[in-house]
């Protein structure tokens, strides 16, 4: 899997360099940060670290965000020379080691029934390796969100506050908005677990997420959360460009309108172009599996007060849904960020499936039956 992953990056480098430079002109983000990555490499190269602490080379107001981008550009840089695709492909295996994370968060949690199912249809999966085969936020933040599961489900699933908190860090790095989202998911996923276990480590970790995505959100210039609105409306104007650009309703209707953007554009009446072809494919044969495994799905909806895991699914699929559908008024956008959701609902697809489910309920009855047996040969002996 590890060596068909690798021609998998390859092949998808090569085609997004294609479509980046063919059909945009070479207009697409990540050749954007690759040439910002050019200016700091000059720097480094000379063992100069004036990028980091001089405001005046920084691209925008910011060391996060946009910004930081350029970092690990330049430093990929400097291992395979100022190559687009070589620069992309190594940048890739961000995304590609984050999603081998991910299968081993659901190993760990839900054993080896559906493992495999889950492996591969996250290596495997189109937008999962086109839309991250290039220096970007998406390809970065993918190695941070599964660095952060892992500590969420730890060995023989204990929790690691290291590792949430580092991972929680690497995606503050780039999108502290999204950060604020996954240490919210945390506090709602730990708030509903802890009112069935009250204990300690549950209440601080749950607090400390709270006010750690309170100060994320600070530092995007939301000093309380009823500014998330005109946080969202703000970068709603600067994503309002090009062909694919969506109106969003006034008022309370919005806030509806906005997770259907997100997890149901664009419309079959709404393609138009072969991108867009793939983006409805992308996500409606997404939802093809879950009606398909619906009878797992709800299993897993039943499972939020007892699985703390599936719970933060859940929890920050809605976030996400609802937030990014505020600020994202382009399907070319809302095709790309997205993808970041695709591997939790992939888990609650099949987390407890059919084949799980039976799996479990035999190995009960075994258990169950040998129990018995050894009753009766004590009542025997």
């Amino acid at each position: 899997m590890v060596t068909n992953s690798i021609i998998i990056r390859i092949v998808a480098v090569l085609a997004y360099a294609f479509v980046s430079f063919a059909i945009y002109g070479g207009g697409a983000d990540p050749v954007v940060y690759f040439r910002w990555g050019q200016r700091f490499v000059e720097y480094f190269k000379q063992f100069d670290l004036s990028p980091f602490y001089d405001r005046d080379l920084w691209r925008g107001p910011a060391f996060t965000g946009t910004n930081f981008v350029g970092y690990p550009a330049a430093i990929m840089i400097l291992f395979v020379g100022e190559s687009f695709r070589g620069t992309w492909l190594l940048y890739s295996s961000l995304c590609l080691f984050g999603l081998f994370f991910f299968a081993k968060v659901f190993y760990r949690a839900y054993g080896g029934i559906e493992y495999k199912s889950y492996l591969y249809i996250l290596l495997l999966y189109p937008s999962l390796w086109f839309w991250t085969a290039n220096v970007s936020k998406d390809t970065w933040m993918f190695f941070g969100v599964a660095i952060f599961l892992t500590g969420m489900v730890s060995k023989q699933r204990k929790q690691s506050i290291y590792a949430m908190g580092f991972g929680l860090l690497w995606c503050y790095l780039v999108r502290p908005q999204m950060a604020a989202m996954i240490a919210f998911a945390l506090a709602g996923a730990y708030f509903l677990s802890t009112l069935k276990k009250l204990t300690f480590q549950n209440v601080f970790i749950m607090i400390v997420a709270v006010a750690g995505a309170l100060y994320f959100l600070s530092v995007v210039g939301v000093e309380d959360v009823t500014e998330v609105t005109t946080f969202a409306e703000e970068t709603q104007r600067k994503s309002s460009y090009g062909g694919s650009e969506i109106s969003l309703s006034q008022g309370p209707l919005k806030f509806i309108q906005a997770p259907v953007n997100i997890l149901l554009r664009p419309f079959p009446w709404e393609v138009g172009g072969f991108l867009q072809i793939i983006s409805f494919v992308d996500i409606y044969f997404i939802w093809f599996l879950a009606f398909r495994n619906w009878s797992s799905v709800k299993r897993s909806f039943k499972m939020i007060r007892k699985d703390r895991l599936i719970a933060f699914c859940f929890i920050f699929i809605g976030l996400f849904a609802v937030g990014a559908g505020l600020a994202l008024v382009n399907l070319g956008l809302i095709a790309r960020q997205r993808i970041i959701l695709y591997p939790f609902m992939f888990m609650i697809i099949y987390a407890y499936s059919d084949k799980r489910v039976a799996f479990l309920r035999k190995k009960r009855q075994q258990a169950q039956e040998k129990r018995y047996q050894e009753i009766a040969a004590l009542q025997k002996t």
